[in-house]
């Protein structure tokens, strides 16, 4: 489920089409980079907020952390371009055919380090069993100043992080079609830790679960990876990145995916400064916040509510909705920490942080496929299912406009600036 293909494409620089007619002009000046999914692509478009066009249109690769790198495969060969502009800035032939590792369960791609610095690219051998026999991986080094490093590794492994200096890659190791452990590579002597990495409290090594997505703390400690199961409660797995190989497994209220499908329509957030971590489910209702700064080393227990019908307007009921209609991570943190944005199938969500109870509900007939922030945290950009945007004030003011978004089917709202 986490595998991604990218097409390789010519960078097009289109002209407006398909705006909605008589929509206001947005009172921001900024680029949406939206990823989306064509019948024979998929891509990253630059839409101006203004002018509602979409300005530019590239193959979907994994950004540097400050966007001056947007990096794709082709073939065998990685394409560094500027997302600014699509400017191609190197073209360097790997040792084979290898991918980008999805980040996401909707296949937005990832594999960098949390500087920037490292990238990781994986492919597998073809094999008749359910599970890969052999995984190779690549190691880059994106100032393209290093010889590239291929290890092979017998046995399935999918990329979870790499540490900062390079020096460890934490993998997934697919024990069977459902178990997996999770362990480190060392890079410098080319072989796995014999040590599994495991939650010490729990005392398990094997885990279970699907991938929705990730967020790592700002100084690349830490990585953050919300995990849902067939029959169980969803989890947040904390993994330290330094080389302690210390894990937490924190549990979140809710039933598994066989019951409910609501289970993979949970978005993460986390607070400016990284003090809190939120992890919403806006279908089935519920909001937990884990506190990272304890003090102890280790994230808080989740503390945990669930948005009823008297706070929502009795919008949250049973509903069939399909596992396929996961979108992009839809949730985002007002600058002043006090608010947290939720987007899902019945819209968006204003929820006071520290209470956890819904303050506010707008745009109840979209299903909100992702959702992102300006950079100043003033004003929230919604992207329906259907491909339409909502740029809406953080403050809750019934005020909007809409506007269409990328061609092709919505996979991710990834930045706006």
């Amino acid at each position: 489920m986490r595998g991604l293909v990218l097409a390789a494409g010519v960078l097009v620089v289109v002209a407006a089409c398909g705006r909605v007619p008589g929509g206001q002009v947005s009172p921001g000046d900024y680029k949406l980079y939206e990823a989306a999914a064509t019948s024979s692509a998929q891509q990253l478009s630059v839409i101006d907020s203004r002018s509602h066009s979409v300005e530019l249109n590239m193959p979907l690769g994994t950004p540097s952390p400050d966007w001056t790198h947007l990096y794709m495969v082709s073939g065998d060969g990685l394409i560094d371009i500027d997302p600014q502009t699509g400017t191609k800035l190197q073209n360097v032939r790997m040792p084979g055919y290898f991918h980008l590792p999805a980040a996401t369960l909707s296949g937005v791609p990832g594999g960098l380090s949390q500087d920037g610095r490292w990238l990781v690219l994986e492919r597998f051998d073809p094999t008749t069993s359910p599970i890969p026999s052999t995984t190779h991986l690549l190691v880059v080094e994106t100032s393209f100043g290093k010889p590239m490093q291929q290890f092979d590794l017998p046995g399935y492994f999918q990329f979870d992080a790499i540490s900062n200096d390079g020096k460890r890659i934490f993998l997934i190791q697919y024990i069977s079609n459902t178990e997996y452990y999770v362990r480190q590579f060392d890079v410098g002597i080319g072989q796995l830790n014999p040590t599994i990495i495991f939650d010490k409290a729990d005392g398990g090594a094997a885990m279970a679960g699907v991938r929705i997505s990730g967020i790592p703390s700002p100084d690349g400690q830490w990585l953050y990876s919300l995990y849902v199961r067939h029959d169980k409660s969803p989890f947040i797995h904390a993994l330290n990145l330094d080389g302690n190989l210390v894990a937490f497994c924190l549990d979140l209220p809710g039933s598994g995916y066989a019951s409910s499908s609501d289970a993979f329509h949970w978005s993460l957030a986390m607070s400016p400064g990284a003090s809190h971590l939120y992890a919403a489910n806006s279908a089935s209702g519920t909001v937990a916040d884990i506190a990272l700064d304890t003090g102890s080393g280790w994230p808080s227990t989740p503390r945990a509510a669930r948005l009823d019908t008297s706070q929502t307007g009795g919008i949250f009921g049973v509903r069939n909705v399909e596992a396929k209609e996961l979108g992009g991570n839809a949730a985002a943190v007002s600058p002043d920490g006090k608010t947290l944005v939720i987007g899902g199938t019945s819209g968006l969500f204003w929820v006071d942080t520290t209470s956890l109870k819904a303050k506010d509900h707008q745009l109840s007939d979209w299903n909100v496929w992702s959702l992102a922030t300006s950079p100043d945290g003033a004003t929230v950009y919604a992207v329906r299912d259907s491909g339409m945007i909502a740029e809406i004030s953080m403050s809750g003011s019934h005020q909007m406009t809409t506007f269409g978004g990328a061609p092709g089917q919505p996979l991710a709202l990834i930045r706006v600036a």
